[in-house]
């Protein structure tokens, strides 16, 4: 692993800087970053990296992404340039980790996103353990670059941007010395406290107004109508739409859809799901799909067929490469699904993507509840109802 070209880094870090400013990016720096280190940072949108470039900058840094943004030809060739390298999601990943102690040891500077994936809603998604083992082994400072604003400025689910204040704070969050005598409990601990955020609370406190666009494929997201239930609002560029009961819930410069919190909507549709799922022991969810995965280096279609999930995981029945297949994912090893929204969601399993594409932008978001919801539940998870077998 190469540290990224200085001059090439110097010249487009200091363009991204100037992006990231006219977009609305204000950056409250309390510590002075030096390599070796680690960076940390929370993930609520597409720009994240541009926004992590601009507060780091002009030190140069290296990304650990998503193996599946590398073969993007587009952003590939980006990710490869600036030296970023890539990580197998939700699985441990020794080559990844590997990459990590190369770049520390040449004194450069290792971002990491430790969520894993891109908030649907603007709230800290779960961070595995594993990030404190590896801040462990790592004996660097660790440092955060916490956005607050980004998914107001560019929400995950719209390729439009909504141009407003992002507020971005560097600190020094562990130093080196402090690492050692922590437990891999109280490092976590640690790294939970200094990422955890919510933008409908930041802006409730804020009450920042962003540019209004058009808010497209926000239907993906939040699918559910919260004055009768119906579970497939529309969309009309400016609205979400109930064609049950004719709710119309306008999105306004704060984020509020009908006067509502992104993140409420979201945890409504979960407790629906919930006791959807305790209710009926013989739980399904089922969709047709077209299955992606990698070959010749790029992510293509491989196959089409049926996802079901049910308490037991995720099965597949359908064809890969022409032939006849039925693929099985336990669901205690899937604790969430990644998803492009309203597109697909992908099972990573070893060194293999399986991208699950549909048609209904609904059942991406249905699907990613309701496994998170069970994969829990296989778990028996405290404050979860038993399952009926543990009861029995």
């Amino acid at each position: 692993m190469k540290r990224p070209n200085w001059l090439l880094y110097g010249i487009l870090g200091f363009l991204v800087k100037v992006f990231a400013f006219f977009k609305g990016q204000r950056i409250r720096r309390a510590a002075k970053i030096t390599g070796p280190a680690i960076v940390l940072s929370n993930h609520t949108s597409f720009y994240d990296f541009i926004y992590t470039t601009a507060a780091v900058y002009p030190k140069r840094v290296s990304y650990m992404a998503a193996g599946k943004m590398f073969y993007d030809p587009l952003l590939g060739f980006f990710l490869r340039m600036a030296r970023a390298f890539p990580k197998c999601l939700f699985q441990s990943d020794p080559v990844a980790t590997l990459n990590v102690f190369r770049i520390l040891r040449r004194k450069g500077i290792v971002s990491i996103f430790p969520e894993g994936q891109i908030s649907p809603i603007g709230v800290t998604q779960p961070i595995s353990i594993a990030i404190a083992k590896l801040l462990k082994k790592a004996k660097v400072d660790v440092y955060v670059v916490r956005h607050r604003g980004a998914y107001l400025v560019n929400p995950p689910w719209s390729k439009k941007n909504f141009p407003g204040r992002i507020l971005t704070d560097v600190e020094l969050v562990l130093s080196k010395e402090r690492l050692a005598v922590l437990t891999d409990a109280e490092i976590h601990a640690a790294v939970v406290g200094c990422l955890t955020f919510n933008v409908s609370e930041f802006n409730a406190e804020n009450r920042f107004k962003y540019r209004l666009n058009d808010i497209a494929n926000l239907e993906s997201v939040l699918y559910r109508c919260p004055r009768c239930g119906h579970e497939h609002l529309k969309n009309d560029g400016k609205n979400l739409l109930c064609s049950a009961c004719g709710n119309t819930l306008a999105y306004d410069r704060y984020g509020l859809v009908g006067g509502l919190r992104i993140d409420d909507m979201y945890h409504a549709q979960e407790a629906t799901m919930l006791a959807r799922i305790e209710a009926d022991p013989v739980f399904s969810l089922t969709a047709p799909v077209r299955l992606e995965s990698f070959r010749d280096e790029r992510l293509v279609e491989v196959g089409k067929g049926v996802l079901t999930l049910s308490r037991s995981g995720y099965v597949y029945e359908g064809t890969v490469d022409g032939k006849e297949t039925r693929l099985m994912f336990d669901a205690k090893n899937v604790p969430t699904l990644p998803s492009d929204l309203g597109r697909n969601v992908q099972i990573y399993e070893g060194y293999l993507i399986y991208q699950f594409a549909m048609d209904d932008v609904t059942k991406p978001t249905k699907f990613v509840i309701a496994g998170e919801i069970i994969h829990c539940l296989s778990l028996s998870e405290p404050g979860r109802k038993p399952l009926p077998e543990e009861t029995a």
